[in-house]
């Protein structure tokens, strides 16, 4: 499924797999996906699945909604901390965040996992956004 919402104020094309959509639609609970764009040491990008939906999520589908943060880990810049749990701060780009947004989000179920990618084509020509229903 493709389809296109609006984080920020920007649009972001979002791809995901029949099996991730099949994994969302037997959840109980509605799950987040929370990209985050890390600002520390190096800059990271990872895909957080969450049960806790924020005010500024966007549903996508049943059981699915997007979120976007900006943020960093001040006590540490291992990705190993990252990946395993260690709790960051909100990065202070709030008047430039939109500038931040990806143009893009696939998701994917692999493994019995639900996993997350999302990139930046801001050189690249975006196909007809009127072609693909707009979620806000």
């Amino acid at each position: 499924m493709k389809t296109i919402i609006k984080l920020h104020d920007r649009s972001v094309h979002v791809s995901i797999s029949q099996k991730a959509i099949n994994a969302f639609a037997s959840n109980d609970k509605p799950l987040v996906a929370e990209i985050d764009l890390i600002f520390g040491c190096m800059v990271v990008k990872r895909v957080w699945f969450k049960e806790v939906i924020p005010d500024d999520a966007i549903k996508v589908i049943d059981n699915l909604f997007v979120c976007f943060r900006s943020v960093r880990y001040a006590k540490s810049c291992r990705i190993a901390d990252i990946d395993n749990g260690a709790i960051p701060e909100e990065f202070p780009i709030v008047p430039e965040k939109r500038r931040f947004v990806p143009d893009w989000l696939n998701i994917e179920y692999k493994k019995g996992k639900l996993v997350g990618m999302f990139g930046y084509d801001r050189c690249l020509q975006v196909p007809d956004e009127s072609a693909v229903p707009v979620f806000e």
